[in-house]
């Protein structure tokens, strides 16, 4: 992706509303062309500051422009794997959540992830297990696509929708997933902690097919009217806040 130049998101909602992203300027489109044509993706990014290099939370705030496909993609099996590259693990917290965050968004399941250390740039090719991972890694995208193999089970504190190890503690031994909102309970054991999903499965995944379309027609949909209505106040607050800026 550093070879494609991409605009941040407006938050304007003509994808939405109109089917169609209003930033003609840069290459979403030609990037969204093969996103909705891939069943199997695999997406592979270095760490810089404790997760991704931003132009893929950058690319992930577009996924929105996914919205007139939602239904079309829904009937379809789509899977995921993704690269996490960094120095050093301790550099590394959010490498994986927010790695995958990209092909939950643009409808994929993620199956499986590689992290992959070295210190310097390109350093990670020279150790040839992470080369023999990452092309293991692109086999079990093609076979999960066929129906031969199941998802990388998760370990014990990591969420079984995204493999998320981040939580939003709310209330006693409950928490809440922040990468696919998934909710649950920390149950310990003999081992320590382990996330037990609540109600167990996908049900409550964020970026389910069902989820979404609720969230896009319960949501997104009716907020326009609301947005119109005080189209002109939010305006006049606006001018005051740019006023005082340019003092």
């Amino acid at each position: 992706m550093p070879d494609l130049r991409f605009e941040p998101c407006r938050g304007c909602l003509a994808c939405v509303y109109k089917g169609s992203c209003a930033i003609k300027n840069d290459n979403l489109g030609a990037l969204l062309e093969k996103i909705l044509e891939a069943d199997g993706l695999i997406i592979a990014a270095p760490t810089y500051l404790l997760g991704p290099a931003g132009i893929v939370k950058l690319v992930t705030d577009r996924a929105l422009s996914l919205s007139p496909h939602l239904e079309e993609l829904a009937g379809r099996t789509r899977v995921a794997a993704t690269i996490s590259v960094a120095g050093n693990r301790k550099w590394n917290p959010l490498g994986v959540e927010l790695l995958n965050l990209f092909p939950l968004a643009y409808g994929y399941r993620v199956i499986d992830y590689l992290e992959a250390y070295a210190p310097g740039p390109g350093e990670v090719l020279l150790e040839q297990t992470n080369v023999a991972r990452a092309r293991e890694l692109g086999r079990r995208v093609a076979r999960a696509l066929s129906g031969e193999i199941e998802a990388r089970p998760p370990e014990e504190q990591q969420c079984g929708n995204c493999y998320g190890r981040a939580f939003r503690l709310s209330g006693q031994d409950r928490v809440t997933c922040v990468v696919c909102n998934t909710t649950g309970r920390l149950v310990p054991d003999e081992s320590g902690l382990r996330f037990v999903p609540d109600p167990p499965g996908p049900h409550g995944h964020f970026w389910t097919a069902e989820h979404r379309r609720h969230h896009l027609n319960d949501w997104i949909v009716p907020s326009r009217d609301r947005y119109l209505a005080r189209r002109e106040q939010i305006k006049k607050q606006l001018t005051r806040y740019e006023r005082k800026w340019k003092r």
